[in-house]
Formats: structure tokens, C-alpha cells, sequence
């Protein structure tokens, strides 16, 4: 009968908390001390194996060292006992390792919650051009609820980012606005912010453009960037 992930990796789990070493014969004798070295680093490499796959990175690196042993196997087993096991069993309770990761998993850790709100569930039922369009119209709200709180005033789209990112007389802030450097900085991110909403908003809302998936993260990932200019406003 195959084995499922969970039942693999928990009995790769229980072997390892039931190892015992015979601290007198370790320490007495190199040639048990060898076996008993090569048999746990067979385990323990199993267990970082396991841990790879499944994106485990913080134990992979308290591992990665650790294997071939040789004469230290008493203090990696301590580690392994006491953090590494009970570590993997809160993740394993809490994850569900049978079901594969979207394989585009790692790239929403990094993306702005909203727009991984917004974007995600659209990018990963294939509707990749509605994905930007949700992105990018997020953004759009995001500085349209500021500029309204701030003194009450309706724009949309280019308008809106022109008006509040204006060097001028911004009423969204991203730099101090003294030096050279700080003036370029806010007159670029208007102009990038301006520019995403009459190429890359207004197309995808009104010429029901389709990008492929490679295409919509790039896109996806320039949004969550200037969502994230929005939220470090001074």
C-alpha cells in the first residue's frame, strides 16, 4: 500500500524521537560510534528531504549542517528531539501536505496583502487580465479614499494621481521635498502611478485585454509595489 505524505513523514518523525544513543558505548568505542553516526545522518537526511519539499525552510537550515555526523551525534540528536520534531508536528497539524502548492505560492508571500486579496483569486482561476485590472483599480481606491479624507475632492485615474502625487503640492507625500533627489522621487512615482492607470488600468477595463500568466505577475507585482508607496507616505 503507498503511503500518504503524512504517514511518511510522521513515521520518519516517530523513528527519529525514539532514538536512543548508549552515551557509554558512543563515547568508548569509535567503531559503534560510526555506525550510530552513519545511521542517524541517514535519518536526519530524510527528514531535511522531506522538509524541502514541503518549503520547511527554517528547519532545512537548522539541518543543513548538521549531516554527515561525526562524533556529535548526542548534540544534533538533542536538537533534532527537542526543536526539530516537535516544530515539523506543529507543521504538519497545519498544513495540508497531500494537497500539491499553487505553484506561484511563494510569489503572493511577497505581494501587498490588498492586492494579494484582489489579484489572487482571479489569477488562479485563469482570469489573468481581470487579475490586473482588480490590482490596479485597488490602487486607484487606495489613493481616491486619501485625497476624499483629505480635503474632499472626486478624481479618478490619471487625474487623481497627478493631483495627489504632485511635486508641487502633493497631498500624498513620498518624500521630505527639499533636496533635488526627493523632488525627482515624488515626480516619478506620480508619473509611474499616473502612467499605470492610462496603460495598464484603462486598457485591461475597457479593452477586455488578456495577458498571459507570466505577463499578469509582472503587472501584479508592480501594483503591490505602488500600494506599498502609498502605505510609507510621510
Amino acid at each position: 500500500m503507498t503511503q500518504t505524505r503524512t504517514e511518511a513523514l510522521c513515521a520518519i518523525l516517530d523513528d527519529l524521537a525514539a532514538f536512543e544513543i548508549d552515551l557509554n558505548v558512543y563515547y568508548d568505542d569509535a567503531e559503534p560510534q560510526g555506525v550510530v553516526d552513519n545511521v542517524l545522518t541517514g535519518k536526519i537526511n530524510s527528514l531535511r528531504a522531506f522538509c524541502q519539499v514541503l518549503g520547511w525552510s527554517e528547519l532545512v537550515a537548522h539541518m543543513q549542517t548538521m549531516t554527515p555526523l561525526q562524533a556529535n551525534a548526542v548534540e544534533s540528536l538533542e536538537t533534532i528531539q527537542t526543536f526539530v520534531i516537535p516544530e515539523a508536528r506543529r507543521l504538519l497539524a497545519a498544513t495540508d501536505i497531500e494537497t500539491p502548492p499553487s505553484p506561484t505560492q511563494w510569489f503572493w508571500q511577497f505581494v501587498h496583502p490588498r492586492i494579494c486579496a484582489l489579484a489572487r483569486p482571479r489569477f488562479e482561476a485563469g482570469f489573468f487580465g481581470d487579475a490586473v485590472e482588480a490590482s490596479f483599480k485597488g490602487v486607484n481606491d487606495a489613493v481616491k479614499r486619501i485625497v476624499r479624507d483629505t480635503d474632499g475632492r472626486e478624481f479618478d485615474g490619471a487625474g487623481l494621481m497627478t493631483t495627489a502625487f504632485s511635486p508641487q503640492n502633493p497631498i500624498i507625500r513620498l518624500s521630505k521635498l527639499v533636496t533635488e533627489t526627493d523632488r525627482n522621487i515624488q515626480q516619478g512615482y506620480m508619473q509611474i502611478m499616473a502612467g499605470s492607470m492610462i496603460g495598464l488600468r484603462n486598457p485591461q477595463a475597457h479593452g477586455n485585454l488578456n495577458p498571459d500568466s507570466t505577463k499578469a505577475l509582472h503587472l501584479t507585482c508592480l501594483a503591490s509595489l505602488l500600494m506599498h508607496k502609498v502605505d510609507e507616505r510621510i
